[in-house]
């Protein structure tokens, strides 16, 4: 692969992915991701691989991390089955 700005940008964009430069500093993000998801590097390797490492474990969150019920943080039980 082509390793310039603009080929790791649009390899990233692909996998839902976006990168941004500030002097030489790069830091990639999920598109609406907030800023404790961001991550910075110097590195455009790194962050190309850190990108799509991030798409790749973005679908493997657990059910029960994101759907808890209501007031207790607990699981609900049509979730333990």
């Amino acid at each position: 692969m082509d390793m310039t700005y603009k080929a790791v940008q649009d390899v990233l964009r692909k996998a839902g992915i976006v990168i941004s430069k500030k002097g030489e500093v790069h830091r990639i993000n999920f598109f609406s991701g907030l800023e404790n998801t961001a991550y910075y590097t110097t590195s455009l390797g790194e962050a190309r691989d850190r990108g799509l490492a991030m798409a790749r474990g973005a679908g493997r969150l657990p059910a029960v991390a994101v759907a808890k019920s209501r007031g207790t943080g607990r699981p609900t039980s049509a979730q333990l089955g």
